[in-house]
């Protein structure tokens, strides 16, 4: 005990952060005159400011061995380290548009992407939002190799290289998101309210995120509180014609000394969507109610965090029938609806989480504790009985240390969760006992920079799950374990290329609803019968990632191999119970999924305001067992032009975008699964910014303009014949007042 003291004094004592502030001065490169308004943040502490007139700006406090990203309209973002504990930084922009190097938070540490040997893509919310997107999902798409799987309008989840569900793990400012995830027909549970930026993992990422992580990560971060010393209230009401649909959403946020609070709410009401032949889809309507709100306060060594988020969507299921006879036009109706009618979905989504971080000169201890509520209530025929009533209780946990050196930096750290499945006895149904799931793992992480041009990353971790049921009729206990390996290498061949090498294994148990499901799944339109006999998924993938970035434009060209062993998957028997198709897991024992992305972006000097961005994705999957999985995404081309103008007066800014998404035929189908033809979807996007007693942003659009009817591969409609929405105008207008705080 002595010795625990002594060392707890030493490690408390340990030189921290200087208590006074650090100034510093933006210039442009070319003139070395001051640039006014440049946006510098810090990441890690979520601070923000803004330089004067002079380019001067101040942070309350040192900061060392952290990035920075210093960000202006008329030049090029700038993301750097800051290494040492200077006094005062001074920094040099360049003009342009052109981004080569994004923050990261993803990788378990605040990084330049440059200095990430895992291929990460990182966007921005308010990038994403310009394509008209109705949801978190619809927006990620504009990524090389996200897709999304759909249940009508108010139901959809992401996809990445053909993995969706349980293969994918998604995080909100690192609270691990678990619903009903393993239902096609259950969507993310989170909306885009008050959300800042995402990044996608592609691949095994169970290294950094445990087991289940097998298709990669979903990471989504809220927007930054508000600037030091200002708050600001943002209003915003969308209106889309499609749904006769409409959302109002509202945002506060304030920063004075260092206590900062944001709180944020949205309602969003939407009638079925309408078809390209005019009339709508059966049932497809919700409505969604989103709360959040945060508190932290800082000092010079350490930051507190408290996030509160709310989610209740009432969806209706499309598609639900008992008629052996029903056709499409079964599905279609005359008369659009709004209020829910049977069969319907009400699901409900609580988080609460308490971040904590110390530095240190070279350290950094953080600590991230979770609980989250997921309920799930599905009624079939009956409003005063619900065929499935389902709680979802997780706590997690995640405690990790990082040391950095001058080149070398090193995490270790532990992560667990404890969920509890729970019935409701008032419900009809059962497809899913009571049981609990315990998960623990340890992890670490080793980067070595051996040169400014070479860098290796290496990671090892270690978790087990167990499972055990608590019903006396049908009791089950397991327990899966595996260690997890993940290596890269990055090197930067000149200014202009940078090239990554990354290899990761991946591990999946299996989840309850494959072991023991037995039951009907109306969301679904199934009958699912589990196997207690599976075992877990692994898989072993080589990503390989290279960049090209010049003046004007960039190229990144990304293959992948995947070899995946005891894949898990559904497949219908042939027969039916009450009209409802039964189908069985199994799994296929080898598998190999391969694929490309690419992805390029150009911005003529001699054209300022003009952008092009393009990317493209192929995804395939061979078996010996069997010539395909289910639910493959098909070949898809995407194409996007920006142009802008810029002014002086009451209009600051207008933006627009055309863009084109090309979809191939899915021929490559697995057992009874029907093909897919091709498609093609034009989507035209306009933004006006004005600056009148406030802040104003008009966004406004038609997606979908040659009313094109497609049928999506991905879509849990394709079985009943239901095409996508038809051609539809939404509009959008955003009001934004800032006002300086005075201590």
């Amino acid at each position: 005990m002595k010795y625990l003291l002594l060392w707890a004094a030493a490690f408390a004592s340990s030189p921290l952060l200087a208590q006074q502030g650090i100034t510093g001065i933006v210039l442009d490169a070319q003139s070395k005159k001051a640039i006014q308004g440049v946006l510098i943040t810090v990441p890690s502490f979520q601070i923000q400011v803004r330089s004067d007139a002079k380019g001067q700006f101040s942070l309350p406090f040192f900061i060392d061995q952290q990035a920075l990203r210093l960000k202006h309209p008329d030049y090029q973002i700038m993301d750097t380290y800051v290494y040492g504990n200077v006094s005062s930084l001074r920094f040099e922009l360049k003009l342009g548009h052109m981004t080569t190097e994004e923050v990261t938070v993803s990788a378990q540490q605040v990084s330049l992407r440059a200095k990430n040997t895992v291929p990460i893509e990182v966007r921005s919310i308010n990038e994403l939002q310009l394509s008209g997107g109705m949801h978190v999902a619809e927006l990620l798409t504009k990524i090389p190799g996200v897709y999304m799987s759909t249940l009508g309008n108010g139901i959809a989840k992401p996809v990445i290289r053909g993995m969706q569900g349980m293969r994918v793990v998604t995080l909100v400012n690192g609270l691990r998101l678990e619903g009903q995830q393993w239902g096609g027909d259950h969507g993310l549970g989170i909306g885009e309210l008050a959300l800042g930026s995402a990044e996608v993992i592609k691949g095994p990422a169970s290294v950094l995120y445990g087991a289940d992580a097998l298709g990669g990560v979903v990471y989504l971060q809220d927007e930054p509180y508000a600037r030091i010393g200002q708050q600001t209230l943002d209003v915003q009401q969308k209106w889309n014609q499609n749904t006769s649909g409409s959302t109002s959403s509202l945002l506060y946020k304030k920063t004075q000394g260092n206590k900062r609070i944001l709180v944020a709410g949205s309602y969003a009401n939407h009638a079925d969507f309408q078809l390209p032949n005019g009339l709508y889809a059966k049932n497809s309507r919700f409505h969604e109610w989103v709360g959040k709100a945060s508190y932290s306060w800082f000092k010079p060594n350490q930051i507190h965090q408290f996030r509160y988020a709310f989610n209740n969507t009432v969806a209706g299921i499309p598609g639900h029938t008992h008629d052996s006879l029903a056709t499409p036009l079964s599905f279609q109706v005359q008369t659009q609806g709004r209020k829910y009618s049977l069969p319907a979905q009400f699901f409900t989504n609580q988080l609460l989480s308490y971040e904590y971080k110390r530095f240190w000169t070279g350290q950094e201890f953080n600590l991230l504790l979770g609980q989250t509520h997921n309920r799930l209530v599905e009624y079939d025929e009956k409003v005063t009985k619900p065929f499935m009533e389902m709680d979802l209780f997780n706590s997690i946990y995640q405690a990790k240390w990082t040391k950095k050196w001058a080149q070398q930096q090193l995490i270790i750290g532990v992560a667990g969760m404890l969920q509890l499945n729970l019935n409701a006895p008032i419900a009809a149904d059962q497809l899913l006992p009571d049981a609990q799931t315990f998960d623990q793992g340890i992890f670490g992480l080793y980067k070595y920079e051996l040169s400014k041009a070479h860098m290796f990353q290496v990671g090892l971790r270690q978790d087990v799950r167990w499972i055990q049921t608590q019903s006396d009729s049908l009791f089950l206990q397991r327990r899966y374990a595996s260690p997890n390996l993940s290596a890269g290498w990055s090197w930067q061949v000149n200014s202009f290329q940078r090239h990554r090498l990354n290899f990761s294994s991946g591990f999946r148990a299996p989840h309850l609803s494959e072991l023991l499901a037995n039951g009907f799944h109306h969301g679904a339109l199934r009958y699912e019968i589990g196997d207690s006999s599976l075992v877990p998924e692994r898989s072993l993938q080589l990503d390989w990632s290279s960049d090209w970035n010049a003046e004007h434009g960039s190229i990144t060209v990304n293959p992948y191999h995947a070899w995946v062993r005891d894949y898990i998957y559904i497949q219908p028997n042939g027969n039916s119970i009450d009209g409802i198709p039964v189908f069985n897991y199994a799994q296929l024992e080898l598998g190999r999924m391969y694929g490309l992305d690419l992805s390029a972006h150009y911005h003529p000097h001699w054209l300022h305001n003009l952008h092009w961005e393009g990317n493209f994705s192929y995804i395939q999957f061979e078996s010996p067992q069997d010539s395909a999985i289910s639910l493959l995404p098909p070949t898809r081309l995407q194409n996007e032009i920006q142009y802008h103008w810029d002014f002086n007066g009451t209009i600051q800014k207008i933006e627009l975008s055309v863009s084109h998404a090309w979809m191939a035929a899915q021929t490559r189908v697995a057992f009874q699964e029907t093909p897919s033809e091709s498609y093609q979807l034009i989507h035209i996007n306009a933004r006006c910014y004005l600056e009148k007693n406030g802040n104003w942003m008009l966004q406004t659009g038609v997606r979908n303009l040659t009313n094109s009817a497609y049928i999506d591969h991905l879509s849990r409609l394709k079985n009943i014949g239901m095409p996508g929405p038809g051609r539809h105008f939404y509009i959008s207008l955003k009001y934004q007042v800032q006002q300086q705080i005075k201590d």
